[in-house]
């Protein structure tokens, strides 16, 4: 009769027969996961395409378990001699709870991942290209969405909040860019005039109208800043209270200039008219609408544009401009400079956070400095090529959308451009080409209504 084995060498044997069974669930869980990783590569023209993030390390990880696990079994089976079906048993149990952790590794090694919540359904029909969106400051999720249709509103759990429609015949002309307060700006037109002939104010909580003015020949987009709502026509610069929509000031065009944008800040507004010596930015004094002075912009590489109102910055021929209290030039030492009006783009305070490209090769994110010009820091993204949009994001860092293989999520120390942690992939979500962010919602705006106007994310828990 064989002599019962020690209880030390019948530990060893059973720890390392749970060791084997745990080591080898994970190596099959995965080896299952890399198979599935490598399933979902995406092709590039060349049929070749980046492994998803963390696939390197994920099938090392196999590797290695599967040579440990190897080892193991062949000191279980060495020792084979001590059986206990209960002991077994147990350990195969245990290996089962080791499928737990061996997820969670793999959790970390594929990094911070988000993927689709909650969406709207889409619009449909050959809609036009929505004008933009607006965020209500003071609740997560509460979007506006604004078409040449209508003004649609949606709560923050992204349901139709409210809103209205365009006029019978009409239209919605043009939106302001900003929605300070709570409240931001659209043109409208009737059937009977062109775009637009009123200017209404729209509470961002709600998509309800505050008030609306009747104003003749409105051209371009309006503008708001604290308790300023700024409009042009074809022969005035307009201001109105911003929350009661009382005319404030008027300030008449020269004969022959043409505004083609307002811009108003805390202290003055620009506006930007095409007269006949060129393209003439003029600032005006925000309290009473009085011409403070004026630059004429250089014409040459891309057509001029308002970047800010304060600090009053544009930028003209390929160069950001930058202007003192008097209208005096600051000084400008990067050249050059593309703004197009479909680049990626940020002010916050004084600083300005832009797409710019890297050689044809890819785009990078650059801070400027709107006091004097200065680079203040650049941001590469490895792997990907296109900055896709830059928004204010959470505890105030800069949220980054880029995309190359795959898209990307990063927030961003607005001081130096540091990414707070690893960044955040967007797994497989109805982005259109155009798209505005806010937190964890994004708003479509692509034309033809194929895709959800506006849905939300959530942290990924599945492979």
């Amino acid at each position: 009769m064989d002599q019962r084995p020690p209880l030390a060498e019948r530990l060893r044997h059973y720890t390392a027969v749970t060791a084997a069974c745990a080591l080898t669930a994970v190596v099959v869980l995965y080896a299952v996961l890399c198979a599935k990783l490598a399933d979902d590569t995406p092709s590039d023209a060349y049929g070749t395409g980046s492994p998803p993030r963390g696939f390197g390390i994920l099938a090392a990880s196999t590797v290695v378990g599967a040579l440990a696990a190897a080892v193991l079994w062949w000191y279980v089976v060495r020792g084979r001699r001590h059986r206990s079906a209960l002991g077994r048993a147990a350990a195969v149990a245990l290996a089962l709870v080791a499928l737990g952790p061996g997820w969670l590794g793999f959790s970390w090694m594929r990094g911070p991942q988000m993927d689709l919540f909650g969406y709207q359904v889409p619009d449909g029909g050959a809609l036009e290209k929505p004008l933009g969106s607006w965020a209500f400051e003071h609740s997560s999720g509460a979007v506006i969405r604004v078409r040449a249709d209508g003004v649609t509103a949606y709560n923050g759990e992204g349901r139709h909040g409210g809103g209205f429609r365009a006029p019978d015949g009409g239209a919605v002309c043009a939106m302001s860019d900003d929605a300070p307060s709570g409240t931001g700006l659209v043109t409208l037109t009737t059937a009977e005039s062109e775009c637009g002939n009123s200017l209404v104010a729209v509470r961002t909580e709600s998509g309800e109208k505050r008030w609306t003015k009747d104003i003749p020949k409105l051209v371009g987009k309006p503008s708001a800043s604290g308790n300023l709502a700024v409009a042009a026509t074809t022969d005035a610069v307009l201001a109105h209270d911003l929350d009661t929509g009382a005319e404030l000031w008027r300030f008449p065009l020269p004969a022959g200039a043409v505004v083609s944008q307002v811009a108003a800040g805390p202290d003055r507004v620009l506006f930007l008219a095409r007269t006949e010596g060129g393209s003439e930015l003029s600032a005006l004094d925000a309290r009473t609408g009085s011409r403070s002075w004026q630059a004429l912009l250089p014409d040459g590489y891309g057509a001029p544009g308002i970047v800010s109102a304060s600090p009053a910055a544009a930028v003209a021929d390929g160069r950001l401009l930058l202007f003192d209290e008097t209208g005096r030039p600051r000084t400008d030492p990067e050249p050059p400079f593309h703004l197009g009006p479909d680049t990626a783009r940020l002010v916050v305070g004084d600083v300005l956070y832009a797409a710019v490209p890297e050689r044809e090769k890819r785009e990078l994110l650059a801070a400027y400095s709107l006091k004097d010009g200065r680079r203040l820091w650049t941001r590469a993204f490895e792997g990907d090529w296109q900055v896709r949009a830059v928004a204010v994001g959470r505890n105030d860092r800069i949220a980054v959308v880029t995309q190359g293989a795959y898209t990307h999520l990063w927030h961003l120390d607005p001081g130096t451009g540091k990414p707070g942690g690893e960044s955040t992939v967007l797994r497989d979500l109805p982005l259109g080409t155009s798209f505005a962010l806010y937190g964890r919602t994004f708003v479509n705006l692509d034309a033809g209504g194929r895709l959800p106007p506006i849905f939300d994310v959530r942290p990924a828990f599945g492979w």
